[in-house]
């Protein structure tokens, strides 16, 4: 059986599995990952080697940042902001001494859902990944869209309020800044007078009726539709999959697909068709399914 050991590099954690080629995870597991420098990401990964031995046919790497998996270089690294410029497929793959490869994690959220989840039995779609930040990817004739430098599919950038992105405002002048969870959960804090509110405590009091919440999640689904709507008049898409730790609950994908169905009410002759909002199938194991169908591929 072919074996391959598959990473998913966080800023807090490395996930791993050994996984055959089907996608089945054998084993799997998370070791703290020490990211602020190369030779602390190297002794990370070298601590890694050296607990999961060497029996597999490669590694295959998911991971933040503007990357050429093609190539294997590292343009930025997202958190990670030493990585400049980077090339990580062959530094990483020396610590393992096997055939290495490197993706953007929201890119490999993207194919694994488009692989054999979410997404697979569509042409085109986007997997919308809601977490700190707002990652995810696209998917033209059943292949991620990469664009010309690796960067497409960015989708914290998409600019919602465009005078202000020219003050320098990026922050609440992009869609990052409007439904990330760093940007919805601390507008709960601050109604609740809150200094420690977490996505839990949203949630929860949003199910239990609470005013404030129901006002910064309805907030919320109107600057998620609006954005899949701009979204849609570029791309034409036939699905988008809401993935990421806020799509663990249900009423996340229900209240973007309501806002989303009535907007199409309101603008019954938009010139493009109504995808069809779902929730992603993989969750958090996305990274490590979707670096090994873009390992395989290669």
């Amino acid at each position: 059986m072919e074996k391959y050991l598959v990473l998913d590099i966080g800023g807090t954690y490395i996930k791993y599995a050994i996984m055959d080629r089907d996608g089945n995870f054998l084993t799997q597991g998370k070791v703290p990952a020490v990211t602020t420098s190369e030779e602390r990401m190297l002794a990370s990964l070298e601590e890694l080697h050296q607990a999961v031995g060497d029996d597999y046919e490669g590694v295959a790497i998911s991971m933040p940042g503007r990357i050429d998996t093609e190539k294997g270089w590292a343009y930025t690294g997202g958190a990670f902001t030493w990585l400049h410029d980077y090339p990580a497929a062959e530094k990483y793959g020396a610590v393992f001494g096997k055939p290495t490869t490197i993706a953007n994690d929201g890119k490999c959220a993207a194919i694994a859902e488009s692989w054999s989840g979410a997404l697979a039995d569509v042409d085109s779609g986007a997997v919308l990944v809601l977490g700190t930040g707002v990652g995810g990817g696209i998917v033209l004739n059943k292949k991620v869209w990469m664009g010309c430098s690796g960067g497409a599919g960015e989708l914290s950038w998409l600019v919602c309020d465009m005078p202000a992105i020219h003050q320098g405002k990026a922050g609440s002048a992009i869609w990052a800044g409007k439904i990330a969870a760093g940007a919805i959960v601390p507008k709960f804090g601050l109604a609740k007078g809150l200094a420690n509110a977490d996505g839990h405590m949203l949630f929860d009091a949003y199910e239990e009726g609470d005013a404030d919440a129901k006002e910064v999640m309805d907030e919320y689904a109107v600057w998620a539709s609006s954005g899949i709507i701009t979204l849609q008049a570029v791309l034409d898409l036939q699905r988008y999959a809401i993935g990421g730790g806020i799509s663990a609950r249900p009423e996340t994908t229900s209240l973007i697909r309501d806002a989303v169905d009535k907007l199409f009410e309101m603008h019954p002759y938009l010139p493009f068709s109504k995808p069809e909002i779902v929730t992603c199938k993989f969750g958090n194991e996305a990274n490590l399914i979707g670096a090994l169908a873009f390992h395989l591929q290669k």
